[in-house]
């Protein structure tokens, strides 16, 4: 066999070099569909489309149990403001006021939209309806989900490590179990870490990501500036006692945390897929 390789030593370069370039190419992950130059997205590992479907049943299971037995029975207690009760007189109403329920219901929506990705990709169907699920999952990731999720965790124990009863009081302990706690305020991050680590997501432009954050964020403080000021129903303990000048400001490191947060998930998406050509949904090709 070698003596046959070095009377063709030319051939045996090229032959190398071939397998070499589809090793490489199939290790990045690049090949395209090649019909019009169109690249579609990937299909999913079988790791990542069960991540997607365990992560999308804790936040289902999560927010269950949060509105039928923690803030359900909390409702019924005399320990709850007996104005909020009578304003929102249904635990589903009441899940509204606060920021981490807004994006429980971010989280959940988000990776049902990567699961109904997953189930697309998977059946191996190369159409535009493919394309458009994958770019809006990735949209959403990157002006919602991410940096909404990171926020809720890093202001939650930012606060908690000043004076928990600002933000969540010690007699709430009874009603929410510790593990509610760290699934709406602390695995929040590393979930999204995972799945940008298994999933490569392509960032959509700033002006359309930033947009989104935008109009999310302010709904936020309209909702909760309307209900202080004008329904005297203040969300969060440590929103009453801030003065004017330091709640604007608040408001507005809030707002530039944000934004922040949304150029380190497109950051963070780059180092993770560094080794890889920087290709519009340039994945491995569906069977």
């Amino acid at each position: 066999m070698r003596k046959n390789q070095n009377q063709y030593p030319e051939a045996s370069y090229h032959l190398d070099l071939s397998v070499h370039t589809m090793n490489k190419r199939s290790r990045q992950g690049l090949i395209a569909n090649g019909e019009g130059g169109h690249q579609w997205p990937s299909a999913p590992s079988m790791l990542a489309r069960l991540f997607h479907v365990v992560a999308l049943g804790v936040y289902i299971f999560s927010m269950w149990y949060d509105c039928y037995f923690a803030s359900g029975v909390f409702m019924k207690t005399k320990l709850i403001n007996q104005e909020v009760v009578a304003m929102f007189n249904h635990t589903l109403l009441y899940k509204c006021l606060y920021f981490t329920s807004w994006n429980a219901v971010f989280q959940l929506t988000y990776f049902f939209i990567c699961c109904v990705s997953d189930l697309v990709t998977s059946s191996g169907a190369h159409s535009p309806i493919t394309r458009k699920i994958a770019s809006f999952r990735d949209w959403f990731l990157a002006a919602v989900a991410f940096p909404i999720g990171t926020l809720v965790v890093v202001v939650f124990w930012a606060i908690w490590a000043i004076d928990r009863e600002l933000i969540f009081p010690k007699f709430l302990d009874q009603f929410f179990p510790a593990w509610l706690n760290h699934v709406m305020h602390t695995f929040v991050l590393p979930i999204l870490l995972l799945d940008m680590y298994m999933i490569r997501h392509r960032y959509p432009s700033k002006t359309t990501g930033i947009l989104g954050l935008a109009f999310v964020a302010l709904s936020y403080t309209c909702w909760i500036l309307w209900l202080g000021f004008v329904v005297d129903i203040w969300v969060y303990p440590f929103l009453k006692v801030l003065n004017g000048a330091v709640f604007g400001s608040f408001i507005l490191v809030s707002a530039l945390l944000l934004l922040v947060l949304y150029f380190t998930g497109e950051k963070l998406c780059k180092i993770f897929w560094s080794g890889y050509a920087d290709y519009d949904f340039e994945m491995d090709k569906l069977d």
